[in-house]
């Protein structure tokens, strides 16, 4: 029963995400720590006031993809770049085969993310650079260029 409350806590949030979003975010990372590898990720952004909220499906992690969510804090000055601080949890699908069948297990691994970037003047999209720390089962560092796409 938990594991089905959880899983419909997760499509909830997406599809409530997807309902308020003001944006696409769209970056490629490059990570060290086992197997280091490139990542890409495509996600939703909701600007808020204070702070802002996103979701990425993050293809290239050690277990194959993970879904996050997150929460953005733009620190309170602003001069030329737009620093800020997010943090947030992420939970790991893997996908594996049996015969004739290919198979997705969803909760096998979890992570918690904490991020510091800056995003670039806008522009009709919003450029940003960002650096992370991923914790979990296999913790690795991520550094990510992406942008926002606005308007949506």
């Amino acid at each position: 029963m938990k594991k089905q409350a959880v899983r419909l806590g997760a499509v909830f949030v997406l599809l409530f995400g997807m309902a308020l979003a003001s944006g696409a975010d769209i970056g490629f990372s490059v990570r060290n720590g086992p197997n280091g590898n490139f990542m890409g990720h495509l996600g939703l952004y909701l600007d808020g006031f204070p702070i802002d909220f996103r979701s990425q499906v993050v293809i290239g992690s050690p277990g194959g993809l993970y879904l996050s969510g997150e929460v953005v804090y733009p620190l309170p000055f602003f001069l030329l770049v737009r620093p800020y601080l997010a943090g947030g949890l992420a939970v790991g699908i893997t996908g594996y085969t049996a015969q004739n069948e290919l198979r997705l297990r969803f909760g096998e691994r979890f992570y918690a993310i904490f991020s510091v970037g800056i995003q670039l003047p806008d522009r009709g999209y919003r450029p940003y650079l960002e650096v992370s720390q991923v914790i979990g089962s296999e913790s690795f560092q991520r550094f990510t260029v992406g942008f926002i796409v606005e308007g949506f």
